[in-house]
């Protein structure tokens, strides 16, 4: 459970809060100074107690000044009769409310429990995340999950696009709600596109022995889940469009036309306002996959989100390996310090490495990269790295060079390459690679 920071310098005070708190059953942080509480904000706590006037400064300054999702967490402030002004700040700040001394002190306990039951509840509630950013994202899928409305969710790779469109089919209400049908647009060859999506008549083309229901006709009733829509090639996008206009398709080699009625959810980490201006997007596309378009923050840009998914991330591995795992303050700080540019699939890699890694299953010390590891010990002891890793770490670099040179596309970096795009998309997800 989180802890109560409580922030205050007269010792009597400090004592007195701390221990009504801890009677409740709440872990109570006693700071005594703001320096000593700006170092304690990272580890997350479930509310603040904060005296205004403290030796190194004014507490309702320095709060109005902190990021916005630290302000978030619920705050309380005790103030005298001189600091009212400043305590009023705050709250319209963000503050939760102030109290003046002398203060009640089971109204402010009784605050207090009602705040972190509220927090407790929505981090319980939550599936996204517990930053405000992604609490709003959650706010919008609910209120759309019950209409069927195109979506199209955008950010980086790895921040949970595909988790949300799972969600937004979760929420939907519908008593004979069909499957949720996951298409990675990337990763399919060109030339097999159309019989992926559409499917095909047994003796359609040379090797179809059989009947195959394409993308489209699976999720009948339910959801497509288009992901990195930005990398179909045009010829596709035009059929695609027709498609989703009409709700009827063909199978190759039919002569009748199927119909199916799904939500469809598209996702792409390219800024497709940009293919459309280059022509490589096509805009009558956008705009029917774009009805409703969500935005998903990158991991680094709301570190409250980084230790709720590291523990849950934990919780899940402990479940599925049938053993206790356990992380130190020392390891936390330093995945909070972290960039995390491959955000949530990054952070989960990192954490099973980790977990393979430990001692009896427990996370006490930073993971350095198993590569740059290796080869620590080659140049420390004489040794030599392991050729695969060598072969693995040259061809991540390449492959990132050459992602760069094409702004991020799939496609033309695979045509640059030399391969296809399937075999490119795997051995970026093998090699833990990011357009």
């Amino acid at each position: 459970m989180k802890s109560i920071l409580l922030i205050e310098d007269d010792a009597i005070m400090g004592e007195s809060l701390q221990q009504r708190l801890e009677l409740e059953g709440l872990s109570v942080r006693w700071c005594r100074r703001l320096d000593e509480a700006e170092g304690e904000l990272s580890k997350g706590h479930a509310a603040v107690v904060s005296d205004v006037r403290l030796p190194d400064g004014l507490a309702t300054h320095w709060f109005v000044e902190l990021p916005a999702a630290v302000r978030a967490i619920p705050w309380f402030f005790l103030t005298g009769y001189g600091s009212v002004n400043d305590a009023v700040a705050a709250v319209r700040a963000g503050a939760r409310e102030y109290l003046t001394k002398p203060f009640d002190i089971e109204r402010l306990v009784s605050l207090v429990k009602e705040a972190v039951s509220s927090v407790k509840a929505d981090e319980e509630e939550a599936v996204l995340g517990i930053s405000p950013a992604m609490r709003q994202v959650e706010s919008m899928i609910r209120k759309l999950a019950q209409q069927k409305v195109s979506v199209l969710l955008t950010g980086e790779s790895g921040v949970g696009k595909e988790v949300a469109a799972q969600l937004i089919h979760g929420l939907d209400g519908r008593a004979d709600k069909g499957e949720f049908v996951a298409v990675n647009c990337a990763a399919i060859p060109e030339t097999m596109l159309e019989a992926e999506f559409f499917g095909y008549e047994k003796g359609a083309f040379s090797g179809a022995l059989r009947s195959h229901r394409g993308y489209l006709e699976r999720a009948d009733k339910g959801t497509l889940f288009l992901d990195e829509v930005g990398d179909l090639p045009a010829s596709m996008q035009a059929k695609l469009l027709r498609a989703l206009q009409e709700r009827c398709f063909f199978r190759l080699g039919a002569e009748r036309t199927i119909k199916s009625d799904f939500r469809i959810i598209a996702a792409t980490n390219r800024d497709l306002y940009a293919d459309m201006n280059a022509g490589s997007f096509r805009e009558d596309l956008f705009y029917r996959l774009a009805v409703i378009r969500i935005s998903l923050s990158p991991l680094r840009e709301r570190p409250e989100d980084i230790r709720w998914l590291t523990e849950r991330l934990l919780a899940a591995m402990a479940l599925e390996q049938g053993r206790p795992l356990a992380m130190s303050e020392t390891f936390l700080r330093d995945v909070m310090a972290r960039n995390w540019r491959g955000n949530v699939r990054e952070l989960r890699s990192y954490l099973e490495q980790a977990v393979v890694l430990s001692e009896a299953g427990i996370l006490d010390e930073p993971l350095q990269e198993a590569g740059l590891r290796t080869a620590k010990a080659g140049q420390d002891h004489g040794e030599i790295a392991p050729l695969h890793l060598m072969v693995e770490d040259a061809e991540r670099k390449h492959i990132r060079r050459a992602l760069s040179r094409c702004e991020g596309s799939v496609t033309r970096t695979a045509e640059l390459l030399g391969i296809s795009r399937k075999t490119l998309w795997e051995k970026m997800k093998r090699l833990d690679v990011t357009a």
